[in-house]
């Protein structure tokens, strides 16, 4: 990254894994003022190797959620009346029994699941 920005570093990164050594790649890829954008949700910590550095050069990590609670029904309307579809990004649907399994399967990334649905 370095030398394709000819050592300036990024202005702007996107974590979109929620991976704790991707953040710290990214980190590590930032220019000057370059800020940190956490999409990818983990409950993992994140860790700022050289926070010397880190301040120096000014830069920032900031989280992104990406919608708020009335984004819900409206995405729920839509799919209703198909104007919008989720199939492309579920990746399989398991017995609400099964949730443990669910949770453990995207925690592992057993097949690189997207989406789990839960059925009840």
């Amino acid at each position: 990254i370095r030398e394709l920005t000819l050592g300036e570093g990024l202005a702007c990164a996107f974590d979109m894994a929620g991976v704790g050594r991707a953040r710290e790649q990214a980190v590590g890829c930032l220019g000057r003022k370059g800020k940190l954008v956490l999409v990818g949700l983990t409950a993992q910590p994140i860790t700022v190797n050289n926070s010397v550095l880190f301040s120096y050069a000014q830069q920032c990590v900031m989280g992104h959620y990406g919608s708020t609670s009335d984004h819900v029904p409206q995405l729920v309307s839509r799919a209703r009346l198909h104007r919008l579809s989720f199939k492309r990004s579920i990746s399989g649907v398991l017995p609400l029994a099964d949730a443990a399994k669910g949770v453990s399967q995207l925690a592992q990334k057993v097949g690189n699941p997207i989406r789990l649905i839960l059925k009840p």
